[in-house]
């Protein structure tokens, strides 16, 4: 079901004076002075800046230009309608040279809303010594990822195993230098040179494949997106877990995450009527 939000995209409903927010590198394809006269020519005005003072201004859409910031977008919890331009595999994106043309559209209510699922990052347990790592295993704010969920060992060739639990129930412990559990958006990046399953955007599920397994033949698995539990078992060195690229802890033996569907970032496509399909 779209949101107030997102409706008012769609159907020629946005509101007279639209507040617009682009996020974008400051060496990007798309000219942000361009941009904002288009705001500006639609009777709406743009704030420009770093992803905090954009969302901060509460805007009603969203421009996003490339992977690392839509990923910083959905790591930051936002759900304003997002027109994503640049190449980025798994995502429905516009071009830099139709992003103007693009704004128009979304701003005339010439769109449809598509939501890109994601996955929620819980750190149940860092593993190690329970009593030397009480600091350590103190839980901290969940993580989201837009893309894909690592595990891997800080050093390369050092094989751990890693178990892989879809509502509780243990699918198998693979011996592997890591294991991804990426998103339909994600399935489309690092995990197809691993050999994993690609997913549509409307897949409600989790692609979940090891990287460099011990045993050549090891699955690959496609779990609902609900409840999903990555887990180091044994360890021959440290483990990261790295979420969209970002390396985020340090596991060890024991650790255990959780991972689970908050939900989606409405991605914003221009289309010629208005339907929502």
């Amino acid at each position: 079901m779209l949101t107030t939000s997102e409706r008012r995209i769609m159907c020629g409903a946005l509101e007279d004076d639209p507040l617009v927010g682009i996020i974008g590198p400051a060496d990007g394809a798309v000219d942000p002075a361009a941009l904002e006269a288009t705001v500006d020519d639609r009777g709406g005005r743009a704030v420009t800046g770093g992803r905090e003072t954009v969302l901060e201004a509460e805007p009603s859409l969203l421009v996003v230009e490339g992977e690392a910031d839509l990923a910083a977008v959905a790591r930051a919890r936002a759900t304003v309608p997002t027109l994503v331009v640049g190449s980025i595999s798994g995502v429905e994106t516009v071009e830099p040279a139709q992003a103007t043309s693009a704004l128009e559209s979304a701003l005339a209510g010439s769109a449809r809303v598509r939501r890109l699922p994601l996955l929620e990052v819980d750190v149940e347990s860092r593993g190690g010594d329970l009593e030397t790592a009480t600091e350590a295993n103190e839980h901290t704010e969940l993580e989201r990822a837009l893309f894909d969920v690592t595990l891997v060992t800080k050093e390369p060739a050092q094989i751990s195993e890693f178990g892989v639990y879809s509502r509780d129930e243990l699918l198998e412990a693979v011996r592997a230098d890591g294991i991804v559990a990426a998103t339909p958006a994600g399935s489309h990046g690092y995990t197809t040179a691993l050999g994993g399953p690609l997913l549509s955007v409307g897949v409600d599920g989790v692609a979940v494949t090891p990287i460099a397994p011990f045993v050549t033949r090891t699955p690959r698995w496609v779990v609902p997106s609900d409840d999903i539990v990555l887990s180091v078992e044994r360890n021959e060195a440290d483990v990261t877990l790295v979420v969209d690229g970002q390396d985020r802890e340090t596991l060890t033996i024991g650790a255990t995450v959780r991972l689970s569907s908050p939900g989606g970032l409405p991605v914003v496509v221009p289309a010629p009527n208005c339907d929502s399909s």
